[in-house]
Parts: structure tokens; C-alpha cells; sequence
């Protein structure tokens, strides 16, 4: 089904690992907004409900070979404790964010650029670390918080986010508006970080830090010895040399452009171009 956003989806995974005695968060969304909504599909909604890292990583599994299989574009909803690091599972293991990577760039991939993860836990939106632009994109985008909050919080939001985005309107943009009680978008305490703006917020924090006059020159000259000692170059030859890899490494929109490709699968998926549409100039405005 289509979604007047840049991305589309057609089903709702939650991998939930709560601990017994504690507010089965996941359960409970699932029931309350999600398999209603399964009515007509009812392949839309799937919930797992795991204890161990093996079940969950396994969970995540068949969601990857249920997007392979049935050419699905999935939001996967995890459901657990978390903090900056990582998520903890009802049996106490720990998973780092690192570990689920792999997995997510998986499915983000057979799903086109189109996966959308949703951190329903306190810090899930520290997530956000697994986005790294000399990577492919683990996601199109990720929601979570940076602080902590009540089980029964938390659920209320994500019901609140799922009515409206499994409803007639079908938009994420109302969606995360609602998930935060209609405050404007500075004060939000649920986020969103899509791969396109992390990668203009990462590649204009290169610039500011790395590619000052001073680190820049450090860079070229550090190079030009390289290729002057390979290549045997003589003085002259080393003076164009350094023209050359000045040039070549202070060209940002040809370095953006280069990593933006590869981050958000433009060689896989030329089509989504138009998705994905900042430009370097983009990104140094606001």
C-alpha cells in the first residue's frame, strides 16, 4: 500500500522481550491497534515474542526471509529494555546495536531502502549510531527517545502512532505528531532520524571538524609524500600532484554525492533517487 511519505510498507513486525511480571508492551499494541488492523490482510501483523539474543536475532531472521519470500516492506518494532548501547532481553542478555546491524541492512535492502525501525524503549533512539555513510543504510529511517520513560508512556504513544498510520491517512509525518501529543517538532520526545538527513548532519560535521584549512592541509601533504615517494615524482611533478589532491578532496558535493550513492543504494535502486533528493548545498542550510 502506498504512504504519502518517501517510503512504503505493507507490514508490521514487533519483537518483544519483556520480562514476566513486567507490562507486555508489544502484546498489548499488537492486540489493541495491530490485529485489528490485520482484518483484511492477515499477513500484516506479526508479533514475536522471544527471551534469549538467539531467539531474537532468529526472529529477525524470518522477518528478513518473509521480506525475501514474499517481497514484503516491513516496519520491524522492537519491544524490550534498552539504553545507549543496546537492548536487553527478558532472560537479562544484552545485544549490542552493532549485532542487529547486519541483519536490518538485510532486510533494508530486499525491501528496497524502505525498512523503518521503530525503538520502542527507553534510549531506542540511540539507535541512530548504526547509521555510518561509509556503510549501506541498516534502515530508511529510525524512531525512538533519547531519555527514559514509563512502560505505560510508551504504549500510549505507539498506539497512538499506529492508529494513524495504519488509518485512512496512512502518513508518518501525522503519525509522529500524534505519538507526540501534537507538540511542535523542537519539543518532540519521540524522533525520527531518516538516513538521508544523517548523512547531511554527518557529512557537514566532517566538514566543520575535518576538513578545516589547517586539517586539509595536513591530509595533502600527508598524501602528496605518499604519491611523490610511489610514483618517484620530481619537484614539479609534486607540485601538480598537490594541486590535483587539493582540488579533488575540497570538491564536498562530488565526496557527498559519492557516499550518498552508496549509503541510500542508488547503484541497487536508481529509482528511489527522487525519494532521496538533497543535495550537499542542502545540507549546509539551517
Amino acid at each position: 500500500m502506498p504512504y504519502n511519505t518517501s517510503f512504503a510498507f505493507d507490514s508490521v513486525a514487533i519483537i518483544e522481550s519483556i520480562p514476566t511480571g513486567q507490562l507486555q508492551t508489544g502484546r498489548d499494541l499488537f492486540d489493541s491497534v495491530l490485529a485489528p488492523a490485520s482484518a483484511i490482510d492477515p499477513e500484516f501483523a506479526k508479533l514475536y515474542r522471544v527471551k534469549s539474543a538467539s531467539e531474537f536475532l532468529g526472529a529477525l531472521d524470518k522477518v528478513r526471509s518473509s521480506t525475501e519470500r514474499f517481497r514484503r516492506s516491513p516496519i520491524v518494532h522492537i519491544e524490550t529494555h534498552g539504553n545507549k548501547e543496546g537492548i536487553t532481553l527478558s532472560n537479562d542478555e544484552f545485544v549490542a546495536w552493532s549485532e542487529i546491524a547486519a541483519m536490518l541492512t538485510s532486510i533494508n535492502t530486499l525491501s528496497r531502502m524502505n525498512l523503518l525501525v521503530v525503538a520502542a524503549m527507553c534510549h531506542g533512539w540511540h539507535m541512530v549510531s548504526l547509521l555510518r555513510p561509509v556503510e549501506r543504510a541498516p534502515a530508511f529511517g529510525i524512531i525512538g527517545t533519547e531519555d527514559t520513560g514509563g512502560a505505560g508512556e510508551l504504549l500510549e504513544a505507539m498506539q497512538r502512532f499506529y492508529r494513524v498510520l495504519v488509518g485512512p491517512a496512512h502518513d508518518l509525518r501525522s503519525a509522529m505528531d500524534e505519538a507526540n501529543l501534537g507538540v511542535s517538532y523542537e519539543g518532540w520526545r519521540f524522533k525520527m532520524e531518516g538516513a538521508e538527513l544523517w548523512l547531511c548532519r554527518a557529512f557537514k560535521h566532517y566538514i566543520e571538524t575535518m576538513a578545516s584549512e589547517e586539517t586539509l592541509a595536513q591530509r595533502v601533504k600527508r598524501m602528496v609524500a605518499d604519491v611523490a615517494r610511489a610514483q618517484n615524482l620530481d619537484v614539479r611533478g609534486t607540485m601538480m600532484a598537490r594541486t590535483a589532491l587539493t582540488a579533488a578532496i575540497s570538491d564536498h558535493a562530488r565526496w557527498f554525492n559519492y557516499y550518498k550513492i552508496g549509503f541510500l543504494m542508488l547503484d541497487l535502486f536508481p529509482e528511489n533517487a527522487a525519494r532521496f533528493s538533497l543535495r550537499f548545498a542542502d545540507c549546509g542550510k539551517g
